[in-house]
């Protein structure tokens, strides 16, 4: 027994990150009804959205049939660009021995992008100060990246300086570039100052990124030195008035006139104010990042094929797949396989409503309402109801009619290709649907 198998490939170019699908044809030229196994082989069946077994097809004698296989191209650096083959092995279930490997090219393009990374998140100095920032090229060819830095804000008293600003990297390639801050006003006394500073990386067919640092300027005089200058300053103006302090029974008349301006204690206030003000900014950057690090930690969405095959031949009337934890099924489409006799049924139930009821000589795709999406444990379910043949004489027969013979097991099989989407129940990924129960479709009554 020989297979008969091809594969369409679309033509054109894809960009790692996309998905396009290929189509496969299976000839049946036996004489009975046949099952063949898919399994895909090539760089496809190692990445996180494919994976190799593609479940069973079933065939008339002297039919084909055909099945749509999603293929989604991580976008990954790893994978260059070219063609890239790959093939999928078709194995017959009745004589493991036939099989068919037919094989397809895609064709992967570049895509360019670059992450960057600054060497310590915060420096200081009162009049300058030097920092590293790590470049990498994330795409999958060689690209030609400029570096661009300033202070975010525009009234910043920094000059920002970089020792390079043009790098040519390959696939995969790292380069640490530094750079130079010098503040154009220094601060001779009062309180630190943070100012961010905006890293950013541009090339050609790709968004620009960009990372920041704080540069925090720090005064000339610290608070220390300050307070004891500011107590040197007092005890010498307290030696001069009582130096100066008229001695006698005459009322002291004041020589000179006090200078304006805020009092000690209003500078202290004043200096104490600005010191809140800044732990509170500290405060509420520290919280932003806190919530950035709990969004890049949650569960992320993530494209869905499975494949349920029930066998009554192999002892499996009932196939079934759960939603993973954290997650429901938003289900776009189904696809529908069958073989067996004429009375015999097939059942599809999703979150325990019936999809579909159907003779499996009379599969058909089937339509999911989008308001339908199972939650997490919530089961997938494809039922074979496959009727034993009769046994023992005809009812018009008389009784001297001999006995007829018994009759083989009657083999039923079906196949239901389910393609969607895992969607996170919560998180920053999650999404919000209707709630709507549809009707499901009624039993139909079995064929006499």
């Amino acid at each position: 027994m020989s297979v008969r198998a091809e594969l369409s490939v679309p033509e054109g170019v894809i960009t790692p990150g996309e998905a396009l699908t290929v189509h496969l044809r299976v000839w049946n030229e036996s004489r009975i009804v046949d099952a063949y196994r898919l399994c895909l082989i090539g760089p496809p069946a190692g990445w996180p959205d494919a994976g190799p077994d593609l479940g069973q097809l079933p065939v008339y004698p002297g039919n084909h049939e055909k099945i749509n296989i999603p293929i989604s191209v991580p976008r990954d650096g790893a994978i260059a660009p070219g063609p890239l083959t790959f093939a999928v092995r078709v194995a017959s279930v009745e004589d493991p021995a036939a099989v068919a490997v037919p094989e397809g090219d895609v064709q992967v393009g570049e895509f360019h992008d670059a992450e960057i990374e600054p060497d310590r998140r915060r420096v200081g100095g009162a009049l300058w100060s030097s920092n590293l920032v790590v470049v990498e090229n994330t795409g999958n060819a060689t690209a030609t990246v400029r570096l661009r830095v300033a202070p975010e804000a525009e009234d910043a008293p920094l000059k920002v300086s970089l020792r390079r600003s043009r790098l040519v990297l390959g696939p995969g390639e790292r380069a640490r570039v530094s750079l130079m801050t010098r503040v154009s006003n220094p601060m001779f006394t009062g309180t630190a100052v943070n100012w961010p500073v905006v890293v950013r990386v541009e090339q050609e067919h790709a968004e620009p990124v960009s990372a920041s640092f704080t540069h925090r300027q720090r005064p000339l005089l610290p608070k220390a030195a300050l307070k004891v200058l500011i107590a040197a300053v007092t005890a010498l103006v307290a030696f001069a008035v009582l130096w100066i302090s008229p001695v006698g029974g005459r009322k002291p008349e004041a020589d000179t006139e006090s200078a304006k301006g805020p009092s000690q204690v209003e500078a202290v206030q004043e200096e104490q104010r600005k010191e809140a003000d800044a732990k509170g900014q500290e405060e509420e950057k520290a919280e932003q990042e806190k919530k950035a690090r709990e969004s890049a930690g949650a569960l992320k969405k993530r494209p869905f094929q499975e494949s349920l095959v029930a066998d009554t031949k192999a002892g499996r009337p009932v196939a079934e797949y759960a939603v993973p934890k954290g997650y429901r099924l938003a289900i776009k489409s189904v696809q529908l396989t069958a073989g067996g006799p004429p009375t015999a049924f097939l059942f599809l139930r999703a979150a325990g409503v019936q999809l579909a009821s159907v003779g499996v000589n009379s599969v058909k795709d089937v339509t999911v309402p989008p308001t339908l999406s199972p939650k997490e444990n919530e089961k997938l379910t494809l039922e074979l109801d496959c009727p034993a043949p009769p046994s023992g004489p005809p009812a018009s027969a008389g009784p001297s009619a001999p006995p007829t013979p018994p009759t083989a097991p009657t083999t039923c099989t079906a196949t239901a290709l389910i393609v969607g989407e895992l969607i996170p129940l919560t998180g920053p990924n999650a999404e919000e649907i209707k709630a709507a129960d549809p009707k499901p479709d009624p039993k139909p009554e079995p064929k006499p």
